[in-house]
């Protein structure tokens, strides 16, 4: 035995120079939705269990890990952290497709489930042999292994985080919060609760609390003797560090912005290193373990990423994590999916990786920042000539990249500087290897036919329920595979063009729909300095300085108010009314340029000629298109046959979208809209 541990101890010591996974536990392996079998791929099984990493400061692996100097090391010098994962994978290796697919979990959340395959109770990543019955199992029938891993840190002990050390620094922080935000006195802010930093000190005299009217407003400091720090926090009911209480109740329609000195703080940007890691530990074989013991598993190793996910991927690629500590390529392929230009604040001192930009009333944040483009451009002050993929470029390191965006992708994520230049006056190519596809009329928060509304979540007009991006994932993963593999090349890209169909909102043309108010521009974005020591060490001087602000196009609209220069998937190319990303809702908050978060609006169609003359709607009336159901089921069919001879949908999908279809058309039937009234009734 002592012959044979001395030369495992000598290749642990040895691989741990090439490698930042150190171990790996597996801690359940279980049949995946009790061994159901998915035709030629068969049975899949779920892995659960911890995956525990060493980095060192000292490598070019890590250097660009904010406060990753600061941070306590082991006797070796290196930095340890762990944080859970999930495999699922065919059990039989042979019988895969020899692709994994590795999901970056949305504040601990899986996005997979309702994007590329649907259950009956959800999917949750700290239970996953639980999972219910899968109403949608397309995407197991096509033989990929998936995965997650925790790379966010700072979320709660029972929530799909990571454990992350922390380093003895503190600097200068910032909170902001609407009285909305506050305890129903108007008087409190719990920092804790919401994710914020707790202070560095009770006492604080030099921390400012101003009150604003607009994100570039300076503000109005709010007396420092008419405010202190207490120890209200729900999350830490003793420590005076983590809220702050107003004298007197805050206005119904305050906001407020605080700047005080931030506690000790963890080292977010692990995170980004923990993603790249994994999925080279997945790749290789330097640390042996059970869940890289299947080599034909991980042929090809692909990222997916939703929203806050796909942020986090065009911020992994830009701060150079595709590129692991020898060189090599990390992830082949990416599906960065409603992202829109935007990254995020996942790798600074005090990141805050929920903060989603201004058009979610996230203020001023490193999420929406320069460069936006792939290639380089100059900024909107003529400074600075970079693009988001320079340093994959210079390592040789770029992954094949398919763009997947939202019709919210413009209105609330600034896509647009994707494609033109910072001044919205050119036109910017796409990365060689990258792609954009934009689903024309498909909201951010995506739900189903027949959910209109949502209680608590009232709006000026129904929601938004088309599905046509889900709809289309699968074949956009296949199109992926193909292209990374296979080197077959993906359709061509699908985006409005600037000069044509990507316009200035006040350039619309939207129709005369009666009772609709259309907005003027999407939430406005600027130039955002974030102080000398940011670029180099990750710590922004707190206010951030508001510079020029930047241009931002939307998609033209035809007659119907429906998008023109992109994908138009089933829902969209046989519609039922007119799909937005935009609706109105929190009007207390409408001189911030916040239009509806992430949900849009669904305007249907007047049901037949009479009740739209009646209502005065300039749109044809379903009856008048369709003539009834049958009708809109032929022209749904062949819509459906079109995607997927454009290979926008898959054709095993062809039924199940069929029939989803079908009952958009008896939900909307069902649906009365009353021009002119705020809201919806069903009858």
């Amino acid at each position: 035995m002592r012959k044979y541990v001395l030369p495992l101890a000598c290749l642990l010591a040895s691989s741990l120079s090439h490698a930042e996974v150190t171990s790996v536990e597996v801690t359940s392996r279980q049949p995946w939705v009790g061994g159901q079998s998915f035709g030629q791929v068969g049975a899949y099984e779920v892995l659960r269990g911890t995956v525990h990493y060493a980095i060192d400061p000292r490598r070019a692996s890590a250097r660009d890990v904010a406060d990753i100097r600061f941070a306590p090391r082991d006797a070796r010098g290196l930095v340890e952290y762990s944080g859970p994962f999930v495999i699922i994978r065919p059990v039989d290796a042979a019988r895969g497709n020899h692709t994994t697919l590795i999901e970056v979990a949305n504040r601990g959340r899986t996005e997979m489930d309702g994007v590329f395959f649907e259950t009956e109770d959800g999917l949750d990543l700290m239970a996953p042999d639980k999972v219910g019955k899968l109403t949608d199992p397309t995407f197991f029938k096509l033989g990929y292994t998936l995965a997650w891993v925790g790379w966010q840190a700072r979320l709660e002990p029972d929530q799909f985080g990571l454990q992350v050390p922390v380093a003895h620094v503190h600097s200068a922080a910032r909170a902001t919060f609407a009285a909305d935000d506050m305890t129903p006195d108007r008087k409190s802010f719990d920092l804790a609760y919401n994710a914020f930093y707790c202070a560095h000190d009770a006492k604080q005299p030099k921390a400012v609390l101003r009150s604003l009217t607009a994100f570039d407003d300076p503000g109005t400091v709010v007396p420092r003797t008419s405010w202190h720090f207490a120890p209200v926090s729900v999350e830490r009911k003793n420590d005076a560090r983590c809220a702050i209480v107003l004298d007197k109740p805050a206005a119904a329609d305050a906001y407020f912005s605080l700047v005080y000195e931030g506690e000790d703080a963890a080292v977010m940007g692990l995170g980004e290193a923990a993603f790249r890691d994994f999925a080279l530990h997945l790749k290789s074989r330097n640390i042996p373990s059970a869940i890289n013991d299947r080599p034909g598993d991980a042929v090809a190793v692909f990222a997916f990423g939703y929203s806050q996910g796909g942020r986090f991927l065009r911020d992994f690629v830009y701060h150079g994590f595709n590129t692991g500590p020898e060189g090599q390529r990390v992830f082949d392929g990416m599906l960065v999916t409603t992202a829109g230009s935007g990254r995020g604040s996942f790798d600074h001192r005090y990141a805050l990786p929920g903060e989603a930009g201004n058009s979610v009333m996230s203020n001023l944040r490193a999420v929406d920042l320069y460069p936006f483009a792939d290639v380089p451009t100059p900024d909107i002050d003529g400074k600075g000539h970079a693009g988001l993929l320079d340093r994959a470029v210079r390592d040789h390191t770029v992954p094949k990249i398919m763009y997947i965006l939202s019709s919210s992708g413009y209105w609330a994520r600034n896509a647009s500087l994707l494609q033109t230049t910072t001044d919205g006056k050119q036109p910017v190519a796409l990365g060689a290897d990258s792609r954009l596809y934009y689903f024309a009329g498909v909201p951010h928060a995506l739900k189903f036919p027949g959910q209109f509304t949502q209680p608590g979540m009232e709006a000026a007009y129904p929601y938004n329920a088309n599905v046509d991006l889900a709809d289309g994932m699968n074949a956009q993963l296949e199109n992926l595979r193909k292209w990374a593999v296979d080197n077959v090349a993906p359709p061509p890209t699908m985006a409005p063009v600037l000069g044509s169909t990507l316009v200035a909102a006040t350039d619309l043309k939207f129709p005369a729909i009666p009772g609709i108010r259309v907005p003027t521009n999407p939430p406005p974005l600027w130039q955002l300095g974030m102080g000398p020591d940011y670029a180099r060490e990750g710590i922004i001087t707190e206010p951030v300085h508001v510079g020029p602000r930047y241009p931002l196009l939307v998609p033209a609209v035809d007659a119907n108010g429906n998008e023109l220069g992109g994908w138009r998937g089933p829902m969209s190319s046989v519609p039922l009314g007119t799909y937005t990303a935009w609706n109105w809702k929190s009007p207390e908050l409408a001189r911030f340029g916040f239009i509806s978060g992430l949900n849009g609006a669904f305007i249907p169609f007047a049901r037949t000629r009479a009740e739209r003359l009646a209502a005065h709607d300039p749109r044809l009336s379903i009856e008048e298109r369709y003539g009834n159901r049958e009708g809109f089921m032929k022209a749904a069919a062949a819509a459906i046959d079109n995607a997927i001879a454009k290979r926008f949908l898959l054709p095993i999908q062809r039924e199940d979208i069929l029939a989803k279809m079908g009952r958009h058309w008896d939900d909307t039937m069902k649906f009365d809209w009353y021009l002119g009234k705020r809201g919806a009734t069903a009858r």
